[in-house]
């Protein structure tokens, strides 16, 4: 007799997704693990691992999955998304290039940035012109990332940030750290969270020499923690947005501390701690009902009811509240403007994952279809990375015709993704 296969749990991970996605091609092909091992020149043991996701697979491996399971490419442009969980795996055993994100990489300046002091340097005259047309370009900026994704917009921002970073830094230091705080956020979006994290650490550093003290807790709490939760680490993610906080107490303005105190919140949702998280949450509302636009940092007049409720869907998700995730998916799609169509995908995504965790998988396919199309004109990793875990939440069910069809539709419209360096 042969051993009975072991139970998977798709959305554990992207690994986990890849490795149900390849028992189930391989099942429906009528192969034994042994049998795919011959044609993909791999051991049968090999093969049983990287579909328990205890070994990544190389692009080699995948490659020829895809071939001889008739994948029609929905392995290999999962490819980016593997190498991405290579090196976070490879982060957390300790043996990773300084490109890759690191917790641990973190902790020094943000250290810093609290037991800094307000600059009392004198800035040289800055050109107006030049001033106003920056500003201007980080609006612009901005703008076209929501609606188009990083991986159209980032070449541009990264020369603007070559050319002229040192000159901005010196004549308008908030200019120049919002602009690298919009690298950090577009490097997440193309799956590079190293250089993010890179990014983020330098315009903590200006904002700190610069005494921009609000933008600093932001770096830090809003930034940084959620990269932190972005590459699975919860605690730390708690630990900065306290740091954040407690950084900017006396100082914070109503939407500020609305912000730092979702962040918080979500790292609560992720630990577990369903107390803590509704706690941070409801204070949270009660500081962005202060909130007044006139006396808020321009940088910070993103931030309003959609978004809270974006932050809470997310929470809630994460506690295994699906009925709650899914109303305030419907509030925060609501009051998105057109406009934020990354925003758009990534709530629809969650709400479809939240849908098929209730067990409501008819509409969770006509919901997953929504997030896709809204996906198409996104040059996006982060995008992409969402789909494919909702994608994990609808494997379990991929018998069921209408599943089969919405996964294929979403594999065939997934954009192609330039593997992380």
């Amino acid at each position: 007799m042969g051993q009975v296969p072991k139970p998977l749990v798709p959305a554990r991970s992207v690994l986990d997704y890849v490795g149900a996605r390849i028992r189930y091609l391989r099942t429906t092909c009528g192969m034994s693990q042994a049998e795919l091992g011959v044609r993909v020149f791999a051991h049968r043991d090999l093969v049983r691992r990287i579909e328990t996701a205890e070994r990544i697979p190389s692009r080699e491996f995948i490659e020829r999955c895809d071939q001889q399971l008739n994948g029609g490419g929905s392995l290999t442009r999962l490819l980016p998304l593997i190498e991405r969980e290579r090196l976070l795996r490879a982060a957390r055993d300790g043996a990773t290039p300084s490109t890759t994100f690191r917790s641990a990489a973190t902790d020094r300046p943000v250290l810093d940035w609290l037991l800094a002091t307000r600059s009392s340097s004198r800035r040289p005259a800055a050109d107006d012109g030049d001033v106003a047309n920056a500003a201007a370009m980080l609006e612009r900026l901005r703008s076209e990332d929501h609606v188009r994704g990083a991986g159209a917009i980032y070449p541009t921002l990264a020369a603007t940030l070559d050319g002229r970073l040192p000159s901005l830094a010196t004549m308008a230091p908030n200019i120049a750290t919002g602009m690298l705080e919009l690298a950090g956020y577009e490097a997440v979006d193309l799956g590079v969270d190293g250089l993010a994290q890179q990014h983020y650490l330098h315009a903590l550093d200006l904002s700190a020499r610069s005494g921009n003290r609000l933008y600093g807790g932001y770096l830090v709490a809003v930034s940084l923690a959620h990269l932190a939760l972005h590459c699975g680490d919860p605690g730390q993610a708690l630990r900065l947005a306290t740091a954040g906080l407690a950084g900017t107490e006396g100082q914070a303005t109503p939407a500020i501390r609305a912000a730092l105190r979702t962040v918080l919140a979500r790292a609560h949702a992720r630990c577990g701690d369903e107390a803590a998280c509704a706690a941070a949450l409801l204070q949270a509302e009660a500081d962005l009902s202060r909130s007044r636009a006139g006396d808020e940092p321009g940088w910070i007049s993103y931030f309003g009811e959609a978004d809270l409720a974006d932050e809470k869907a997310h929470c809630f998700f994460d506690l295994g509240l699906y009925e709650l995730s899914q109303r305030e998916t419907e509030t925060a799609l609501r009051l998105l403007p057109p406009d934020r169509a990354r925003r758009v995908s990534i709530d629809t995504a969650l709400q479809a994952a939240a849908l098929a965790r209730a067990g409501q998988l008819d509409k969770a396919c006509a919901t997953a279809r929504r997030a896709v199309d809204h996906a198409a004109g996104l040059a996006s990793f982060r995008t992409t990375h969402r789909i494919v875990l909702m994608l994990a939440e609808l494997q379990p069910h991929a018998d069921l015709p209408e599943v089969r069809e919405t996964t294929d539709y979403a594999h065939a419209a997934l954009r192609p993704l330039v593997t992380p360096a």
